[in-house]
């Protein structure tokens, strides 16, 4: 078998089974830094919104406004968020 076809393969494998454990159902949203409130909490404007959100972050990670963000929901909890990461635009 060729290494593309095997490759392919085991890629739709794995992509099956995170859909199936629902893994990849809207966890990752995008976002922008409005204002950092402190090395563990940003206001966040999340996925284009208009009214930026307070959620807490990764406090090993310098942000600044204007950021782009990766924001994720915690089990698909929009209510249980947490900044990741900044992200590369």
């Amino acid at each position: 078998m060729e290494d593309g076809k095997f490759y392919r393969i085991i890629e739709e494998i794995v992509k099956e089974q995170l859909k199936k454990e629902k893994l990849l159902n809207g966890n990752w949203h995008l976002g922008t830094v409005d204002s950092v409130i402190d090395s563990k909490k940003l206001k966040v404007l999340v996925d284009g919104g208009q009214l930026p959100q307070t959620i807490s972050c990764n406090p090993d990670v310098t942000f600044s406004v204007g950021d782009s963000v990766w924001v994720v929901f915690i089990n698909g909890n929009p209510r249980d968020k947490f900044v990741l990461s900044k992200r590369a635009v």
